[in-house]
């Protein structure tokens, strides 16, 4: 969708300035006259309510000036939280140490901590053996929320 590409280039302008920021996704939800522009940033060691409000501030101006909606539409600039998949190899990255919940393209699902990160494949503590699962075979990962 070509409003959300345009999007996406303010937003990765509007984070270049820390290198630590990465945008992790952008999504416009609803009709015209009444949209909703999710943009989901995180960081390396996380991302501040701070942060977020500098980042949607600047985008928030840009599309504004551009008169880019026609109508009105509401702007959340957020980390994706905990029960967003992790999509980039960089949020595997930041997530080394905690248990993931990986289902696969067959179907299967994985469970373990993540040891490793590689350019095609994580690595995940098994009960016997580690297991290596490449990118491609992923279908989706999230972070396991623990409350112990």
């Amino acid at each position: 969708m070509k409003e959300e590409q345009i999007i996406r280039e303010l937003a990765e302008e509007a984070i270049s300035e820390n290198n630590s920021l990465f945008l992790v996704d952008v999504k416009v939800k609803g009709n015209t006259g009444n949209q909703k522009v999710l943009v989901f940033v995180d960081g390396d060691e996380g991302i501040s309510i701070d942060e977020c409000s500098r980042i949607s501030r600047k985008i928030g101006s840009e599309l504004e000036e551009a008169d880019f909606f026609s109508g009105k539409y509401t702007l959340e600039v957020s980390s994706p939280g905990l029960d967003f998949p992790i999509t980039l190899h960089r949020q595997y990255m930041k997530n080394v140490g905690r248990i993931l919940d990986v289902e696969m393209t067959t179907g299967t699902k994985e469970e373990g901590e993540l040891l490793e990160v590689n350019n095609d494949a994580i690595v995940l503590k098994g009960k016997k053996e580690n297991r290596s699962l490449k990118f491609e075979e992923i279908k989706q990962s999230k972070v396991k929320v623990s409350f112990k």
